[in-house]
């Protein structure tokens, strides 16, 4: 039986996924992890590779996503499929990436948690970032992510690689998922990234579906073939898509995951 791992983002921890899981089908098993403090990104995925059976969907939200697609280059006979939920694809300007480890070293955690308060307008949906329980679970997020956490990942993230090309030529069948309204990876640049490796251009009615899709179902171009790429675009969300619409994210994974395992 095919196994979920859910890796989170920059201030997530594994418990950010539990909605997620909790939405999913009975019948498709999940793990999230919490990513290592580890400043060296491949370092750090084989940390992850030795907690992954062979066989996963590797789920990878913002920097998840980074982490799941350096997985998928280091260790490609681990994965069953890859889901790469409003990710990353360029690579960092070296002063922007700088700048940013920089105010991630050695902050206490008082300092580290006001950081991750910060600009929550931003990565939510409307309103959602002023929102009492969102912020709540932000904080708690944060204090179980930590300052070493910060400051390691702050860094990883700066020295990702470009990705520009790699859905095409990942090792296993790929669906990204797009929010409609994200900020921090421009929904713009995630349809863009889809249409050039191989997927129909989505959500273009809000609904999530790939508009080459043959059947209406998200499916894109040359979605049959054994190394598949597939764009779904959540209609109202921001860049915390999973915490945001948790039970539409699980739908459109195991949607993905049913056409594709057949």
């Amino acid at each position: 039986m095919t196994n979920l791992v859910f890796l989170p983002g920059l201030h997530g921890d594994a418990q950010t996924w539990a909605p997620v899981v909790r939405a999913l089908p009975d019948d498709l098993p999940a793990t999230a992890l919490d990513l290592p403090a580890e400043p060296d990104l491949d370092t750090l995925v084989d940390d992850v590779a030795r907690q992954i059976a062979t066989g996963s969907v590797v789920v990878g939200h913002s920097l998840g996503g980074v982490v799941a697609m350096h997985l998928a280059e280091r260790h490609p006979s681990l994965l069953a499929g890859l889901v790469l939920v409003t990710a990353p694809v360029g690579t960092e300007d070296p002063q922007a990436a700088a700048a940013r480890a920089a105010r991630a070293a050695g902050l206490s955690p008082e300092e580290y948690e006001e950081i991750a308060l910060d600009g929550m307008e931003a990565v939510y949906f409307g309103d959602r970032g002023h929102d009492p329980q969102v912020r709540a679970e932000r904080l708690r997020a944060a204090r179980g992510y930590g300052p070493a956490r910060f400051a390691a990942h702050s860094v990883a993230l700066g020295a990702r690689p470009d990705r520009s090309t790699f859905p095409a030529q990942a090792p296993c069948p790929v669906l990204i998922v797009g929010a409609s309204h994200d900020q921090v990876v421009p929904t713009e640049d995630q349809r863009r990234w889809a249409e050039r490796n191989g997927a129909g251009a989505g959500g273009a009615e809000g609904n999530g579906v790939g508009a080459d899709s043959a059947e209406g179902n998200g499916v894109g171009a040359g979605s049959r073939g054994a190394r598949a790429v597939t764009y779904v675009e959540i209609p109202e969300t921001g860049h915390m898509l999973p915490v945001e619409t948790p039970e539409e994210l699980a739908t459109a994974i195991s949607e993905w995951w049913r056409r594709t395992e057949v």
